[in-house]
């Protein structure tokens, strides 16, 4: 019996909601230790991924850094006192998971075998595949588990043979050779 996805799924995943500030995400991804996770809306129905790529691409392509001299500078004040030379006021404007996430979830169901998964993993480059059951998120499995499924299957194969079980395939009967 072939191994489905439920058999080697991480069925512990850490879901963000479409909500979460990027910057409570990526103190979240490193405390972790992820890499990506899956978005889940108000109803806890997957809505998106979201991985350490998105945050950087996002960080690189908003425009932040300051073009030309502001006037800003030397008109701001905090508590109506001007703001001391060598501070600097940040944007706190950073944006959510929703803005950020990727819309397309590249998902199977539990049932979906491990070959089926290898190939997902394969044809869309992809390291994590989510694991759904109906709308919600059942698990994660990682491109290291599908490998580490595939090397405990050949395993599993070598030791039967070295122990002289022989593969089970149908065989032709010869006849006997008259004596």
């Amino acid at each position: 019996m072939p191994l489905v996805a439920r058999d080697i799924m991480n069925p512990n995943v850490i879901s963000v909601p479409s909500s979460m500030d990027l910057r409570d995400l990526a103190r979240l991804f490193l405390d972790k230790g992820i890499s990506g996770a899956p978005v889940v809306d108000e109803q806890g129905n997957l809505a998106g991924v979201i991985s350490q790529t998105d945050l950087i691409y996002y960080s690189l392509t908003r425009d932040d850094e300051l073009k030309s001299d502001s006037l800003f500078y030397q008109t701001a004040r905090v508590e109506g006192q001007h703001v001391p030379r060598g501070f600097q006021i940040e944007d706190c404007n950073t944006g959510c998971v929703a803005d950020v996430m990727t819309p397309l979830v590249h998902a199977v169901t539990e049932q979906s075998t491990i070959d089926a998964v290898s190939r997902l993993m394969t044809s869309k480059h992809i390291h994590r595949v989510i694991v759904r059951r109906g709308r919600k998120v059942a698990g994660i499995i990682s491109a290291l588990d599908v490998l580490k499924a595939q090397d405990d299957g050949l395993r599993s194969a070598a030791a039967r043979h070295r122990n002289g079980a022989r593969p089970k395939t149908a065989r032709a009967r010869r006849p006997a050779a008259p004596r």
